[in-house]
């Protein structure tokens, strides 16, 4: 494998598809739920080693790759060839797993679901008005001409319409019709609605078959949408559970628009305006009432939420105040916490002897400044050395409170960094430029200062490095033939994910016989349920692969029989399992046994030695380095 499969190394040390509940991502981060959590945490070292993955965090049954910005990328790579799509979600039929997992952690998942999709718009637009508000400004735009109105309604559009983008991405995470929810928030936002209010606003009340119904305006709304939708996933399966078949194309949206628009514009819509501006005021409260303390503490504390992924449950809020307000007063303090982190990220630049800890660093920083992603440097600086986290709270908090006592003002919802400033101008876009220099200057004088403890976090990284390669010592080996069959180049495999190279070198297997034996001596790393396929780690490093047949994995171990367990030891020529030629080619499977090195990369050269009929014992494979 290559650094550019990235998402197939992950995938493979996860432990397959099949151990993967449900997979999405956010700005920098592959989250996913498993089967078997400990499959995947075993691996936890190995996967974090990988080039391109910066940390693992584990929270309450949900296992997090950090990647950085590059992983929209990594996710279509670990979901190519797979039966894993971005609407995969095997938790609805796995009570017991979901029933594990913490409701707080849960709400986080299904709030970064629907607000991921939409951030690089809400981003990109937000910049744009800034731009488009900076020409005003420096008169060379007027506000009376076409241009500023089609560059406004431009910019613009995505808040106005926001309800309607959101009832889109929150029936995708809720598993529902798209198109109806679009239609449902569509219909509150229509003219014709709207028209209703008059010259009044909100609080008209007309009727519904004679059900009194408080009218609201919706445009810019947020929660609302969510409401709505969310009990929209319940209605459309209790539909489908009674409606027959042949007649839900027509009835299911039908009865869906009939009783969920009158309920929105009841019920969910007016509760979810009141709730989101009630959040909004109190948050503004405090923001009036003493910015200075609430600066520090969000401006201290903000990269201590990102690590746990804490910066959802605040993410709405943000974009509701943007939405209702106009500004925000939230997303300035979270760029100063970026920009004391960016501070510590020179400050550990100055005063590392490390080459590569020097271009990882500056590359880090880089993230931050024209991305708004701390996540490089949370995780490969901070949290590897700590006294930079330090630093970085040090310097988001005096800057926080800088910015926050000067109530400066965010016009759009995005990430802060260089690129995104034009979102910030405004009255106060003087005062946010002083504090984010503030937060750069301390982050990077604290960690100056209080250092890095560089040769005590090497030696503590030689001693755990020296252990694994006690453990894991990686040697030329001949690798022995599993299966008895003929043998053919892996670029034969009629499977795309193997006949690529993607998973590594090694050779496809058309079995004459159900059984499979361990090629060398060595260690059991990892067994699927299904028994459909196994990894093994030789006693000299060469870690194997032996998946039998194609897609067999739906068979959920029907013609599969086992004779060892995750963690045994074995030896050369060792039963491993069994499986049923006639069953699996009965139920339509191809029986291609793919054999593969999944650590090519250790390697110079894996040379296949036959392609005939062989039988098992037989050498077959060599590696060498």
């Amino acid at each position: 494998m290559n650094s550019s499969n990235l998402g197939k190394k992950i995938l493979y040390l996860v432990g397959g598809e099949n151990n993967i509940l449900s997979i999405t991502h956010c700005a920098t981060r592959l989250r996913m739920r498993l089967s078997d959590e400990k499959l995947a945490s075993q691996n936890k070292t190995e996967i974090e080693d990988l080039s391109g993955v910066i940390s693992v965090v584990e929270k309450a049954g949900q296992f997090q790759v950090v990647i950085g910005p590059s992983v929209p990328t990594i996710y279509d790579e670990l979901i190519e060839n797979t039966s894993l799509n971005k609407e995969t979600d095997k938790e609805t039929s796995n009570d017991s797993t979901s029933d594990n997992t913490n409701w707080f952690l849960k709400v986080m998942d299904v709030v970064a679901g629907i607000f991921t999709p939409l951030l690089p718009l809400l981003a990109g637009s937000g910049v744009f008005r800034g731009l488009v508000l900076l020409a005003t400004q420096f008169k060379w735009l007027s506000t009376t001409s076409d241009t500023y109105y089609i560059l406004t309604v431009a910019s613009t559009a995505v808040f106005y319409f926001l309800p309607i983008l959101l009832a889109i991405t929150s029936a995708e995470k809720f598993k529902v019709n798209k198109y109806v929810a679009a239609a449902i928030m569509g219909s509150l936002i229509m003219p014709q609605f709207t028209s209703m209010m008059g010259s009044h606003g909100n609080g008209v009340i007309v009727h519904f078959l004679g059900i009194p119904i408080v009218l609201m305006t919706y445009t810019s709304t947020v929660i609302p949408a969510i409401l709505s939708i969310w009990c929209l996933s319940y209605l459309e399966k209790y539909l489908k559970k009674w409606i027959p078949e042949n007649l839900q194309l027509l009835f299911v949206p039908l009865i869906s628009l009939f009783l969920m628009v009158p309920l929105t514009a009841g019920i969910f819509g007016p509760f979810g305006v009141y709730v989101g501006e009630g959040i909004s005021s109190i948050i503004n409260w405090l923001i009036n009432s003493n910015g200075w303390i609430a600066g520090a503490f969000i401006g201290g504390i903000w990269n201590i939420f990102v690590i746990f992924g804490l910066q959802w449950a605040v993410n709405p809020v943000m974009i509701n105040n943007i939405s209702r307000l106009g500004f925000d007063y939230i997303v300035p303090l979270t760029a100063a916490a970026n920009f004391g982190m960016a501070g510590a990220t020179l400050g550990t630049f100055l005063r590392t002897h490390d080459s590569k800890m020097k271009a990882y660093s500056m590359s880090a920083l880089l993230s931050i400044l024209f991305a708004g992603i701390t996540e490089p440097s949370i995780y490969g600086i901070g949290i590897r050395y700590k006294r930079p986290l330090i630093g970085a709270v040090a310097g988001g908090a005096v800057g926080g409170a800088f910015i926050g006592g000067l109530h400066v003002k965010a016009f759009a919802f995005v990430f802060g960094g260089l690129t995104t400033l034009p979102a910030f101008v405004g009255s106060t876009f003087v005062y946010y430029v002083i504090g984010l220099t503030i937060c750069f200057i301390v982050g990077c004088l604290v960690t100056s200062i209080i250092g890095i403890n560089e040769k005590e976090v090497e030696a503590k990284e030689k001693i755990i490095n020296t252990l694994n390669e006690n453990n894991k010592t990686i040697d030329n080996e001949v690798i022995l033939q599993p299966i008895d069959g003929t043998v053919e180049d892996i670029a034969t495999a009629k499977d795309p994910a193997f006949s690529s190279g993607s998973m590594g070198e090694g050779m496809v297997i058309r079995p004459s016989d159900g059984n499979v034996y361990a090629p060398f001596d060595g260690n059991i790393t990892m067994l699927f349920k299904t028994g459909h396929a196994i990894g093994i780690t030789s006693n000299k490093g060469t870690q194997i692969m032996i998946h039998i047949g194609i897609d067999t994995v739906k068979l959920n171990g029907d013609g599969f029989k086992t004779y060892v367990k995750q963690g045994d030891n074995v030896t050369s020529g060792q039963k491993l399992i069994s499986f049923d030629m006639d069953t699996i080619t009965k139920a339509g499977y191809d029986l291609s046994t793919f054999v593969i090195v999944t650590n090519t990369d250790d390697y110079k050269d894996v040379r296949l030695l036959n392609t005939n009929m062989c039988k098992h014992g037989e050498k077959i494979l060599t590696v060498s380095i």
